[in-house]
């Protein structure tokens, strides 16, 4: 399912910066695990370079969210590509923006506030997403 088939799908991919991040230390765990492999040791970072660099890689295509406007759910992915959480109105939940503390929150059933964490996303693509969420109503 692409946003191009389906335009109520909006996006949030990773910054630049985390994207970038993820592929330095890619590198570094790939040049200890080279090194460790010289001294004729076998560690774990010879599985997290690898891992980084393909999570740095596909985390310049692939979303860190998807916010849904025609259901109001909230689609939270893994750099690698699988969907972790779902929030919103498949969990009878509702997601809003809330100006004041300027956070992605969700109402839960029982009445009770938590913010969604939007770290390290794309700021432009984030705020496309804000635009079209619902605004908190105190």
């Amino acid at each position: 399912m692409s946003t191009r088939q389906h335009p109520y799908l909006i996006p949030v991919r990773l910054g630049t910066g985390f994207s970038v991040l993820y592929l330095v230390a890619g590198g570094l765990f790939l040049i200890i695990a080279l090194l460790t492999m010289l001294a004729g040791a076998v560690s774990f970072h010879l599985v997290l370079g690898p891992l980084f660099l393909l999570m740095g890689i596909l985390s310049f295509f692939r979303p860190y969210c998807v916010y849904d406007a025609a259901t109001g759910a909230l689609h939270l992915y893994s750099p690698l590509g699988f969907q972790l959480r779902t929030y919103g109105a498949p969990r009878n939940e509702r997601i809003y923006f809330d100006p004041a503390n300027a956070k992605v929150m969700r109402a839960l059933p029982n009445g009770r506030q938590r913010k969604v964490t939007m770290v390290g996303v794309n700021r432009d693509e984030l705020a496309r997403m804000l635009a079209a969420l619902p605004q908190h109503r105190a």
